[in-house]
């Protein structure tokens, strides 16, 4: 919301991307809200493409001419588009809408088919990208609380007939975060949670499905379906892992399935383009340059791994905490490479949009003498004066080793 705040009322498009059910949707419907406290009714005009009545309009044409007659000419018109990629030819809609002087236009889409399309070629220059992600750990814990608040502690996590989760005030802050980091934070899941784990992982499951359906099979031929789920079940299973299509292929076929390298090249691409996984490439500290071989792959939200592989609470929480600390970097508006200073190996080199840098390293636990040393190592090898911080999820009391900062998780996701 701040960002659109910021970009209102400029001659620029603001496109809204991200993950099906991570919230665009409601974010528009906020942004016109709040527009309409302000201007007349007729100022603000906004359309969902993934409704039947909305597409009944027809082609990009009589969209455009049903949004122009409709237009105050002599205000400012704000324009939200909604899953506009569903609109044949949507690129025209939002090139005649953003050529008139007085319209503020905004438009979501669930994959990076709208900005790898003509779009990006016809608007270069002309509009700017606000990636949305599901709940973060301070929103997932605002929402428990407002809950809470609302229902004087009865209605999130009821425990009635042992299905939902536990009651928040119950609740340390420790046992909401590895809830949290398990869980998830698409905002319909986590609501369906408060009564029935069962539903909300059925949500995950159909989300998934529609995703994998709706932004992947439908625009592009996948021949075997059977070895694509594979790659995505490997890939799941290998969050915070280097991978590279190679190394799937080689594993894949040694369980007996042969799929081309090239093939689950284009594959997480797609998955990528869907925003269901982020890309991370490695980054030589020393030489200062991105390296071709080998990534990290994230999920958007990490409920999708225990929904999917079907994972208990306690395993992996290391892998699933790097998780959480990427997205919260990628949010708090950073660059993040995944860093090689000769034979160590940094978990995230972060750049924000001034330039700094910071580096993170991120282990679940780091009580043992041992686990400590072996997190440190990589990050006392680095020779500049850069931040840096150890991640976890222990409760000692921010110590410092040799200007490397051990920060508790939670509190680190919660103080911005």
């Amino acid at each position: 919301m701040q960002q659109l705040r910021g970009w209102k009322d400029r001659h620029i498009i603001k496109v809204v991307t991200g993950m099906r059910r991570s919230g665009k949707s409601t974010l528009l419907g906020m942004l016109a809200d709040e527009i309409r406290q302000n201007a007349d009714e007729s100022q603000v005009q906004l359309y969902n493409f993934e409704d039947p009545d909305t597409l009944g309009i027809g082609g990009y044409k009589a969209v455009y001419d049903h949004i122009k007659v409709r237009l105050a000419g002599d205000k400012m018109n704000y324009i939200f588009l909604d899953e506009v990629q569903n609109v044949a030819q949507f690129e025209r809609l939002v090139d005649g809408l953003f050529i008139k002087k007085n319209v503020d236009l905004y438009i979501t889409g669930s994959n990076a088919y709208l900005l790898s399309s003509e779009l990006a070629t016809l608007l270069t220059g002309r509009y700017v990208e606000i990636n949305i992600l599901p709940f973060s750990f301070g929103e997932y814990n605002d929402f428990v609380l407002r809950h809470e608040s609302a229902s004087e502690g009865e209605a999130f996590g009821s425990t009635q007939k042992g299905e939902g989760l536990p009651n928040s005030q119950n609740f340390t802050k420790s046992e909401l975060f590895g809830n949290f980091i398990y869980n998830g934070g698409i905002p319909q899941a986590v609501s369906f949670a408060q009564m029935s784990i069962a539903q909300s992982d059925e949500l995950l499951s159909s989300i998934l499905s529609t995703i994998i359906e709706k932004d992947i099979f439908r625009r592009r031929d996948v021949y075997n379906k059977f070895n694509f789920q594979r790659i995505v079940d490997f890939v799941f299973d290998s969050v915070g892992s280097y991978i590279s299509p190679s190394s799937i292929s080689k594993t894949l076929k040694a369980d007996g399935y042969t799929v081309d390298p090239k093939t689950i090249t284009g594959y997480l691409y797609d998955l990528s383009s869907a925003y269901l996984l982020y890309r991370v490439p490695r980054y030589d500290v020393k030489g200062k340059k991105l390296l071709q071989t080998l990534d990290k792959y994230y999920l958007a939200d990490t409920g999708f791994r225990k929904m999917r592989l079907g994972k208990k609470s306690g395993d992996d929480r290391g892998h699933l905490l790097e998780n959480v600390v990427y997205l919260e970097l990628r949010r708090r508006n950073r660059e993040v490479y995944a860093g090689k200073l000769r034979d160590k190996e940094i978990d995230f080199v972060a750049i924000d949009s001034q330039g700094y840098t910071s580096y993170y390293q991120v282990a679940y636990s780091a009580l043992d003498e041992h686990t400590l040393e072996r997190e440190l190592a990589p990050l006392q090898a680095i020779g500049d004066s850069n931040p840096k911080y150890l991640i976890s999820a222990d409760w000692d009391v921010n110590p410092v080793y040799n200007g490397i900062r051990k920060v508790n998780a939670a509190s680190w996701l919660l103080n911005r």
